[in-house]
């Protein structure tokens, strides 16, 4: 009886922990997948195709960035921009615009005393070190594509103009910081 017992409470255990096991891998394929299983599943950065993600970040191509160019009216970005501002003064106008990883990006557009864009500054918030390393490769790709092999300070676009790409991960924080504009800080 003793014996019987036992193995009984065996068979009741291994059912358990395979149940378990089958809810785990259930809710894994039903959840959203994090930064890295997304990563993971793509080809490599420098593909001509553009991935969603940078299709979010730069918009279409019929400007430098988003469709905005510099000396463009501030007019220009309001209606090219669709999100609401978080931000408007005199001098500038920002937006964020967040994609469902919970990652996100803070795009501002600096303004001469004629209110057009003289300086793009974007902020790009990222989960991991995993997604810096992927989305920098991938918008370093775009840029080569886009404006050519860069110099030690960015890409250099229409004149004197220039774009720039840093890492600004710090600690647990992630992310990269994008400049367009002749006064580049990065």
């Amino acid at each position: 009886m003793k014996q019987a017992f036992t193995y009984g409470a065996l068979l009741v255990l291994a059912l358990f922990f395979n149940a378990c096991q089958n809810k785990q891998q259930a809710s894994e394929a039903t959840s959203p997948a994090d930064t890295t299983e997304i990563l993971a599943n793509q080809s490599g950065a420098d593909q001509e195709v553009p991935s969603d993600w940078l299709e979010k970040l730069v918009g279409p191509e019929d400007g430098m960035f988003r469709g905005i160019n510099l000396g463009d009216p501030v007019t220009t970005v309001k209606t090219k921009e669709s999100a609401e501002p978080f931000e408007e003064d005199a001098s500038h106008i920002g937006y964020t615009i967040e994609y469902e990883n919970l990652e996100s990006f803070d795009v501002q557009y600096f303004l001469d005393k004629g209110k057009k864009v003289e300086r793009i500054e974007v902020d790009i918030y990222l989960n991991n070190r995993q997604s810096v390393d992927h989305h920098k490769k991938e918008l370093t790709a775009y840029f080569n594509r886009r404006f050519g092999s860069p110099t030690q300070q960015g890409w250099k676009v229409a004149g004197n103009q220039q774009v720039t790409l840093t890492d600004v991960s710090k600690g647990k924080d992630f992310g990269l910081k994008l400049v367009f504009g002749a006064r580049a800080r990065a």
